[in-house]
């Protein structure tokens, strides 16, 4: 019986991780359940469990510190991160030292299973270093003989089925493998087989450009007789019949990449080559993020649709191959695209992060994802529309953006008045009828709002955050500050820092 230990500060989660799944049924043996990172890290000694799913932000360690401690003092534990929206990336880059997977809370029964799932095949592979069943393997590639002078190309083959029916899926299934392994026969390509519900093909005597080529025939022929896609990715060339299985192995954990089957430029994928057209980079996504929301607030549905297709492609660079990723930056811009109708105070949907993860967890395609994420942000945008049917709503909001876009500039009423084409001493009458407050109490109220972000994110010293969201000076900050949250910024830091701030 393997054994595992859950960590987290949140009792609700470990609970519910252990109800999840009958853990003893798998095979499993929960040892220690741990509140803070100190005690995980001193169980995992204790126990030395094979499996230690751990949160990555808790007291006293983080998970990805205790998993570099792991890989310090040579424990061979596989690490599962688990983590929540915001340390979302923390966990992302937890891979980097090592944990064999992450999850996104809350966390679903399947993700969960995956990730264990992925954890016993590294546990086994550790412990084997090559086939467990070396019969089945003289058994699989018996119809390759050795070569004096060569490469084998080990690939995996995947059917884009939309079968609702099982049993038909399976059939179409086993007609296409007898279809690969009489065409490679014929063509004296190599063999294919299947291995655990994977279609196996191993080209041979070929460098992987020669067998890209190969495979994009194959997969013409496939879309010929049957009708339906198939994506193939070739591995490396391997010398050695017994280097087959782990060059399949790396092809077969690149599969994720066929969720994002649109995006791609590429007929065959190949081991080590880019996938798609460009890495994309944080930058660059929160820049074409930045104009997809203006131009929901500027109603200007062409402009949405250009600034969505940029960040789709941006999104898919970045996400390597991962569907969470994705839709961890699906889910942030909605974020951001509320926070910018809340500053503004407008009506807008209400969706949670656990329904947005939800919503995009069931699309079964990167083309579905942007469809159900576009359909969200239009949600905004029509709602919107339907808030400022008056010319009077109109200019109050493009007032309001104005704001939001100029606050920390020298911003006057008769600058602003200007801007919608008012007179000054009517504008500030109309924006007072409008916001419930005069132009400077809102002004100062949105640059007070900007202003704790910094205090909270960052160590700048109070007079340079005033200057730095539009003050003049250290005075004006801390007595408009007060008046808004009643207490100093510096209290309100040391509260922030202490974790006492909702």
């Amino acid at each position: 019986m393997m054994k595992m230990i859950i960590a987290d500060d949140e009792p609700v989660i470990t609970t519910g991780i252990q109800k999840l799944v009958d853990w003893k049924t798998l095979g499993f043996e929960i040892v220690g359940q741990y509140a803070d990172g100190k005690a995980a890290m001193e169980g995992i000694i204790a126990h030395k469990p094979d499996i230690a799913l751990l949160d990555i932000s808790m007291p006293g360690m983080t998970g990805v510190e205790i998993l570099k401690e792991c890989r310090l003092l040579d424990l061979t534990v596989q690490v599962i991160l688990i983590s929540g929206f915001q340390d979302f990336e923390y966990a992302k880059a937890g891979i980097r030292y090592g944990a064999v997977d992450y999850l996104l809370k809350p966390v679903i029964r399947d993700e969960l299973l995956h990730a264990i799932g992925k954890s016993i095949g590294q546990i086994e592979q550790e412990q084997s270093g090559a086939l467990k069943d070396e019969e089945a393997r003289q058994e699989d590639y018996s119809g390759l003989l050795p070569l004096e002078d060569g490469f084998y190309l080990p690939s995996y083959v995947e059917l884009f089925l939309e079968e609702e029916n099982p049993q038909k899926e399976k059939l179409i299934r086993f007609s296409v493998l007898s279809f690969i392994e009489e065409y490679m026969e014929q063509k004296n390509l190599g063999i294919a087989f299947s291995k655990n519900d994977s279609l196996v093909a191993v080209f041979k005597g070929m460098n992987q450009g020669e067998g890209k080529e190969a495979a994009a025939e194959l997969r013409e022929r496939i879309k010929e007789r049957f009708g339906y896609s198939a994506g193939i990715i070739i591995g490396r060339p391997v010398e050695h019949m017994s280097e087959i299985p782990g060059g399949f192995q790396r092809c077969f954990h690149m599969k994720e990449y066929f969720f994002f089957e649109d995006q791609m430029h590429l007929p065959v994928l190949a081991e080590g080559e880019q996938v798609f057209y460009s890495p994309g980079e944080n930058e660059q996504m929160m820049k074409v993020r930045a104009q997809m929301i203006d131009m929901v607030i500027g109603q200007d549905e062409a402009g949405v649709r250009k600034h969505f297709g940029q960040f789709v492609r941006v999104v898919c660079g970045m996400a390597e191959g991962k569907k969470e990723d994705a839709l961890f930056y699906f889910c942030q811009a909605v974020r951001v695209l509320d926070e910018k109708f809340q500053t503004l105070a407008l009506s807008h949907p209400d969706y949670g992060t656990k329904e947005l993860l939800q919503r995009g967890r069931a699309c079964g395609s990167y083309r579905e994802l942007q469809s159900v994420f576009y359909g969200i942000i239009m949600e905004y945008f029509d709602r919107l529309k339907e808030s400022i049917v008056s010319s009077s709503s109109k200019d109050f909001l493009r007032a309001k953006i104005y704001i939001d876009r100029h606050y920390d500039e020298n911003l006057t009423l008769e600058v602003l008045a200007k801007e919608i084409h008012m007179n000054s001493y009517y504008f500030s009458s109309f924006f007072k009828k409008n916001a419930g407050e005069n132009f400077k109490d809102y002004l100062s109220r949105i640059r007070v709002q900007h202003a704790v972000s910094l205090l909270v994110s960052t160590d700048m010293k109070a007079y340079e955050i005033a200057l730095k969201v539009g003050f003049r000076d250290a005075r004006g900050f801390s007595e408009s500050f007060q008046r808004i949250y009643h207490e100093t910024p510096a209290a309100y830091r040391k509260r922030a820092k202490q974790g006492d701030v909702s």
